[in-house]
């Protein structure tokens, strides 16, 4: 003989899980920015937290590669021009310290045909 209280217990989690948006997964992508200059490694701090408020993004690390910032983002969420133009108002003029958005080679554009 079945329970009605673990039907119901079954059908409320099986309607909370097909009405919940949660459930659905966001698609996540990294972009790297890279950091050049003398004085990069003190706007670390700056930089983080600028990027960190920006809604979309995930995750900020600073550490794990030398000379980069990698920025974990929802896809679709933020691009990362919206990234670079933050990192950047994030150092003072007067910091030597460039930042660029780093491509690999995947991304870049088609290699030139070899005759």
């Amino acid at each position: 003989m079945r329970n009605p209280g673990t039907i119901r217990f079954f059908l409320f989690l099986l309607s909370g899980c097909l009405a919940s948006p949660a459930a659905a997964e966001t698609s996540q992508e990294r972009v790297a920015l890279f950091l050049s200059g003398p004085d990069c490694s003190a706007q670390h701090q700056s930089i983080v937290a600028a990027l960190t408020p920006i809604a979309g993004v995930a995750r900020v690390d600073p550490d794990s590669v030398p000379e980069h910032v990698l920025v974990d983002v929802s896809s679709g969420v933020v691009v990362p021009e919206d990234l670079l133009a933050a990192a950047r108002r994030a150092i003072p003029s007067a910091v030597s310290c460039q930042v660029e958005i780093m491509k690999s080679c995947i991304s870049a554009g088609p290699s030139p045909t070899r005759p």
